[in-house]
């Protein structure tokens, strides 16, 4: 009994002796946290989720610089709103009850709402060449980018540049802004006016085909990016002009000069080209006339002017400056051609044909009555003039047909005098036409 006393009391002892060699040990704690923004974007006003990643910690303090809230005590606190832009402090303290504390800070960067946009002033007109002043009006950015298409510099990066484009036409503008996690871009297109280029052509009126003096010719002006025009015109009764498009005259032979000098303001540029002017042989050579049946006297010309070389169809509006100057009147009855004659227009409604106002008397000799066989292709300035032709208003013409004789003999309200070949019948139904020449004294 006392032997089993005494081994309880020594064990107590060895047991009390372990007992108080043992020494506490506090739980250790880390601290850490990550973030994270919707679309990894963090522009204003921004939600941002903080995750705690922290060990051993039993109490939590947040403090977030610039959101809201601006504290918390939650283990993970969730979303923190951010409205302001800039680089914020967020700090995390963890503790446990054992006296163990660890403390974290990090930075977190809010973005401007980013947003690129820019405007841009033209100096002066918009021809080209022609500088551009752009002003960069964008929101959140820290970086910028240009590029021009065309232009001089081709790409910048300063905030409101100048660039000068040297042609006209359409050029891309693009600006480029972007913060440390976003990119934006907005472009246009800059319109200018073509570049400046001088070009001309001369028109020669029908009745001048022959370009024997005196002509008067009409000068086109088919210049791009031009705003003013000066003209030199050698040999021309007037050798200067200022008109966009002015009408020149020129009375005597000889190869002349036509320069066109165009200005934008900006440039100046100067073409020319020469014309040459032929002595005039005392007539006009007209080819190729074609007049139409009566049946088709609304679709094709029946009545010709010998000036302004061209044909009129039967009730056309004509103006009384283009009627003075129509010579000729051709009936066809129809297409067999067996009954066919010219007349003056004046007396266009003894042939059933609707009048024309203003309208000269020519006279006209038709092929049966024509005294003397003429070789056409010889006639010139001096036998034209011989010609006589004269007429008994009282004794009608008799109608030709295709084996007729084939010139006719006619003088104008003008006294000019003129022959006309014939050299074809052309049977085509309504569309069936007479086609012929004319020699007529100038």
């Amino acid at each position: 009994m006392f032997r089993a006393l005494l081994y309880t009391a020594t064990l107590f002892f060895i047991l009390a002796a372990l007992v108080g060699c043992v020494k506490e040990v506090a739980l250790p704690v880390t601290a850490d946290f990550d973030y994270q923004s919707p679309n990894n974007s963090f522009t204003i006003p921004a939600t941002v989720t903080f995750n705690n990643t922290s060990t051993g910690g039993e109490t939590f303090l947040w403090t977030f610089q610039g959101g809201e809230p601006s504290t918390s005590t939650k283990k993970t606190p969730g979303e923190v709103i951010y409205k302001t832009a800039g680089t914020f402090n967020v700090r995390l303290e963890v503790s446990n009850f054992d006296g163990s504390q660890r403390v974290i800070e990090k930075k977190v960067t809010i973005d401007a709402n980013l947003k690129a946009d820019f405007g841009y002033a033209v100096e002066g007109n918009t021809y080209a060449p022609a500088t551009v002043k752009f002003s960069n009006t964008s929101a959140g950015f820290e970086k910028i980018e240009w590029t021009f298409e065309g232009g001089t510099p081709a790409t910048s990066i300063q905030k409101d540049p100048v660039v000068t484009f040297e042609t006209g036409g359409t050029h891309k503008v693009r600006l480029t802004v972007s913060n440390s996690r976003l990119t934006a871009f907005r472009d246009t297109v800059i319109v200018l006016e073509p570049e400046l280029t001088p070009t001309f052509t001369i028109d020669i009126p029908k009745q001048y085909d022959e370009l024997e003096a005196p002509v008067t010719l009409q000068l086109k002006n088919t210049s791009v990016g031009n705003t003013t025009n000066r003209w030199e015109i050698e040999g021309a009764e007037v050798s200067q002009s200022q008109e966009k498009e002015p009408s020149v005259r020129f009375s005597k032979a000889g190869t002349y000069s036509i320069s066109l000098e165009v200005s934008n303001g900006k440039k100046t540029k100067k073409i020319s080209q020469s014309i040459t002017i032929k002595p005039s042989k005392g007539y006009a050579y007209i080819k190729d006339v074609e007049l139409g049946i009566y049946d088709s006297r609304g679709e094709r010309g029946i009545f010709y002017s010998t000036t302004l070389r061209k044909a009129f169809k039967e009730s056309e509006d004509v103006t009384l400056a283009e009627a003075a100057t129509i010579d000729l009147l051709f009936f066809g009855l129809n297409e067999s051609f067996s009954f066919n004659r010219f007349l003056s227009p004046h007396a266009a409604a003894s042939a059933g044909v609707n009048p024309i106002t203003g309208v000269g008397k020519t006279t006209v000799i038709n092929p049966l009555n024509v005294e003397n066989v003429l070789d056409f292709e010889n006639l010139g300035e001096a036998q034209l003039k011989a010609l006589q032709i004269i007429r008994d208003e009282n004794e009608p013409d008799e109608f030709f047909d295709e084996k007729s004789p084939k010139i006719v003999l006619f003088e104008n309200a003008q006294k000019k005098k003129g022959v006309l070949l014939i050299k074809e019948f052309i049977k085509d139904g309504a569309n069936s036409r007479i086609r012929f020449d004319i020699k007529i004294l100038k």
